[in-house]
Order: C-alpha cells, then structure tokens, then sequence
C-alpha cells in the first residue's frame, strides 16, 4: 500500500508540472495573440546578421581574403 501511495505522489508531481507548462504555453499564446509577445526572444525573428573581422581574414565582407 505504501508503494501505491508513493507512486501517486509522484503522479501528483509529473502532473502538477504538465498543468504548470500547458499554463504557460497558453499565456504565451494569449500574450501572441493580443500583441504583447515575448519581443527580441521570439524564435520566429530572425537574427541580427553579425559580421566577425579576424585578425587573419581580415574583413569577411571581400570573398578574395578569405
């Protein structure tokens, strides 16, 4: 019986953390909807395009130094 008792407080938890995502999720898909997304953290901006200038490529803009 004990067995049984520890085994459903371990449910309890797994569920407890699956309620608290689907919580989640669902607010950040209200806050989407209504505009106040999560800004520069939002996977489907693109990223900034960096250029690095090394010290032995020089700059990475002229293809022949490269």
């Amino acid at each position: 019986m004990e067995q049984v008792i520890d085994f459903l407080k371990i449910l309890g938890g797994f569920l407890a953390v699956a309620v608290c995502l689907w919580a989640y999720l669902k607010l950040l898909a209200f806050l989407d909807v209504h505009g106040l997304g999560a800004g520069r953290y939002d996977a489907r901006h693109s990223a900034s395009k960096v250029e690095i200038q090394t010290l032995f490529h020089g700059n990475t803009k002229d293809e022949d130094q490269i």
